[in-house]
């Protein structure tokens, strides 16, 4: 009798942070072991299909070229605003569209993608079909991706209803599954901006005096005003261009939230605003499901310090995803091994 476990991957959403996935596949595959099936949610499905396709490689390559050039080139802005502020096509056709595999069934590994249906909430598993269409209906987050239309129902983002599908590994017929979460680890990020407050608060003079208080309030007045002050569009005689905008806009808005603790008036801007409510309502919801459908493995790579829009620093969570994958590699071989003592389980 054959005892091998067949392994299930469960990888869950988290938008930019979601390229993490990247690096724990590829430790998982240095280290030999090849899931059997694999279940995505929004990000998890972009990456998940890439891997059922044998496509990892070239889909790591892809990302590493992300800066915020090439990000903006792929925002397909829907000017009507109907449904979301992206229309969320370009990204999925610059990528899935010279993959040999069109459907899901054809993959090599089975696939299903998690997606959410938007008039009855059911949670919908996208298991044959159109590729990019599945990976694309999963990714729409509400709000900012249009919502897809697929067999007579309009779907948007799977972390609405199961942001980490290790449920839908069992379903498929995993013994053991491997969990991926990138949306549990942020007290780097929060730790990371009080820092930054912390150093313009101690860069100021010392309060040892009348005059040097004086001087303490108007410096930090001016800092906190310079993170308010808008950034001029072009200016070649200083060198700024629309590329260094982008990266002052991601700077002075890291800055902001660090401020934010200090000072609740201040308003957050839209996507700050959606991207927020999403996560807080993934985290709850995904506590709640995992407490009835545990993973064998949860890897949780470091990827606090990356916003969910940041996709610029793919390649940082990729290494994160590879770091912390290493990391647990004795407890990862040990579940396997366990799992192949005990056998199939019995039903």
């Amino acid at each position: 009798m054959n005892n091998a476990p067949r392994i299930g991957l469960a990888l869950g959403s988290g938008a930019a942070k979601g390229f993490a996935h990247i690096g724990v596949l590829k430790f998982l595959e240095d280290m030999g072991i090849k899931p059997h099936v694999v279940a995505g949610t929004s990000m998890g499905a972009f990456v998940g299909a890439a891997y059922s396709a044998g496509y990892l490689d070239k889909l790591e390559d892809w990302v590493r070229l992300l800066d915020n050039w090439k990000v903006f080139s792929l925002l397909d802005i829907n000017w009507t605003l109907s449904g979301g502020i992206l229309g969320g096509k370009k990204p999925f056709k610059a990528f899935f569209d010279d993959f040999e595999f069109e459907n899901i069934e054809d993959l090599p590994i089975p696939f299903t993608a998690v997606a959410t249906d938007l008039h009855s909430g059911q949670e919908i598993w996208l298991q044959q079909g159109n590729l990019q269409d599945a990976v694309s209906a999963s990714c729409s987050i509400p709000g900012l991706l249009s919502a897809k239309s697929l067999s007579g129902r309009w779907l948007v983002d799977g972390a609405v209803v199961n942001p980490v599908p290790v449920d839908v590994c069992r379903a498929m017929g995993a013994t053991c599954v491997i969990a991926v979460d990138v949306t549990e680890d942020g007290a780097p990020l929060i730790q990371r901006q009080q820092a930054q407050v912390q150093k313009v608060v101690s860069e100021t003079p010392r309060e040892d005096d009348e005059e040097n208080s004086q001087a303490v309030s108007k410096t930090r007045a001016e800092a906190e005003a310079e993170l308010l002050e808008p950034v001029p569009i072009e200016d070649q005689s200083n060198g700024v261009t629309f590329s260094r905008l982008l990266e002052q806009g991601k700077e002075q808005l890291t800055q902001l939230r660090g401020f934010r603790n200090r000072n609740r008036t201040v308003s957050p801007g839209m996507l700050d605003t959606m991207s927020q409510a999403m996560a807080i309502l993934e985290r709850r919801h995904k506590r709640a499901r995992m407490i009835g459908a545990p993973p064998d493995v949860l890897i949780m790579p470091k990827v606090g310090g990356i916003g969910g829009m940041e996709f610029s620093r793919a390649a940082e969570a990729v290494d994160a995803g590879e770091a912390e994958a290493r990391r647990l590699r004795t407890w990862i071989e040990d579940m396997v091994q366990n799992h192949q003592q005990a056998g199939p389980r019995q039903t």
